[in-house]
């Protein structure tokens, strides 16, 4: 798969889900297994929708850079990005306290997809 096709994929994914979290915390919050309306679990989630929306960005803006080392380190990140938050999922689903429950699956296969 060629970097320019990874970029695309990966930036269309991040921006779409970001905005979800971002516009929607309440209906996006669901989708992690959690229900609850608290001011501050609204702006942790937009706050998580901003990040995942600017990364799709630079995602999307990267995907024409010309230079090839460029693309390659931008690839190395987004394959550490998606270790990190397959493992802080993961680490989410098997905490005593179940910080994502229902649907945890979703990210988690999000995070393969990112990998």
């Amino acid at each position: 798969m060629s970097y320019k096709v990874l970029f695309v994929l990966s930036a269309l994914v991040a921006v779409i889900c970001g905005l979800g979290f971002l516009i929607v915390p309440d209906r996006a919050l669901p989708f992690v297994g959690t229900t609850e309306q608290y001011a501050s679990t609204l702006f942790a989630a937009r706050f998580f929708g901003f990040a995942m929306f600017a990364f799709g960005l630079v995602l999307w803006f990267a995907k024409d850079a010309p230079d090839a080392k460029f693309q390659r380190n931008m690839g190395v990140a987004n394959l550490l990005i998606s270790v990190v938050g397959l493992v802080l999922t993961l680490v989410g689903v098997m905490a005593g306290n179940a910080v994502l429950r229902t649907n945890a699956w979703m990210p988690i296969v999000l995070f393969l997809l990112g990998a």
